[in-house]
């Protein structure tokens, strides 16, 4: 495609037949796999969106904010200088996916569009829910590292991206092309529940061209907290993204937003009415991290989740107090 319109087009002829390609990195290891199921059909046209110049562009106005087009690479990302000096929490995040070779292919838009990567997901042996099957096999068998310890359904899957969390504490906006031009959705509601079979709100004929983010306050902090088995490479067991703005040492305002523990990037709204308008101390760090994610209902394997969110959260905290 060389246009937007043109991509669109395509998507809305092909429909749920059709798929966009830009880095592959993760469209490519399906398709190899061969992973198919009664609501997951391996696609048949394959729309390459990297010849659309403005889906690759980094753009900041000092009203408009900032637009981050879907197919901007992770490395472009995490190297754009007003993403380091103004929305540093962009920077950090992008600089902790995967391996150099993922972040000079993956984009942003597929970061935030990935699929599960649950292992009965990704084996085609097996019928999962998110193929369309009856069964989710990871609450009685392996669930360790990529599942979710609260929010989750008929499927316990962890929602994957790194980027989703660090964009949602800026109060970014999806824009999704569609044939009768654009709408604009918040991020946090891009996002579907675990009882659906796909990820993200996006619908056939649909097509996510870019991120837009409100300008932040210059007495803004922003944090990326990560956490993995292997810092070389792997996806989050939680992660922690916080937007924080102080004002004589009583926070104003404050956004908490993690990764890896739920089926999509999980705001922490009771913290933010325990903090804002108060000074941090150690006590009341404390009881907000307990209170970070409350309601978790841990799988038999995946209880540490619980004590590293929160410590991930006391983390966060403890940096805006010092």
């Amino acid at each position: 495609a060389e246009s937007i319109q043109e991509a669109v087009f395509w998507l809305e002829k092909w429909g749920n037949e059709a798929s966009v390609i830009a880095g592959g990195t993760d469209l490519l290891g399906l398709m190899k796999d061969r992973l198919e199921g009664p609501q997951l059909r391996m696609p048949q046209v394959l729309i390459n969106v990297k010849p659309i110049a403005e889906m690759k562009r980094i753009d900041h106005d000092d009203e408009l904010g900032l637009r981050i087009g879907a197919a901007v690479t992770l490395r472009q990302l995490g190297a754009s200088d007003i993403i380091r000096d103004r929305f540093s929490i962009l920077s950090q995040a992008a600089r902790q996916i995967g391996t150099t070779q993922i972040r000079n292919m993956g984009t942003v838009g597929g970061n935030l569009c990935q699929r599960p990567r649950c292992l009965y997901f990704r084996h085609p042996d097996f019928p999962c829910y998110k193929k369309g099957g009856r069964s989710c096999y990871a609450v009685r068998g392996e669930h360790r590292f990529d599942h979710s310890v609260i929010n989750y359904g008929k499927c316990v899957v962890a929602h994957p991206s790194d980027m989703a969390p660090a964009l949602i504490a800026l109060n970014a906006n999806a824009i999704i092309a569609t044939s009768n031009g654009e709408r604009k959705l918040p991020l946090q509601d891009f996002f579907l529940s675990a009882n659906d079979y796909t990820e993200t709100a996006l619908k056939p004929g649909e097509l996510l061209v870019e991120v837009r983010v409100p300008n932040e306050s210059s007495k803004t902090h922003q944090l990326f907290l990560k956490h993995r088995v292997r810092h070389a490479s792997d996806f989050a067991l939680a992660s922690v993204a916080m937007v924080a703005e102080i004002s004589n040492g009583i926070v104003q305002d404050i956004r908490i937003v993690m990764g890896g523990i739920a089926p999509f990037p999980y705001i922490a709204d009771r913290t933010e009415e325990m903090i804002t308008g108060k000074g941090l101390d150690p006590k009341l760090i404390s009881r907000i991290a307990k209170a970070s994610i409350d309601g978790g209902r841990p799988l038999p394997q995946n209880g540490y989740k619980i004590d590293l969110a929160k410590a991930l959260v006391k983390r966060a905290l403890e940096s805006i107090r010092n």
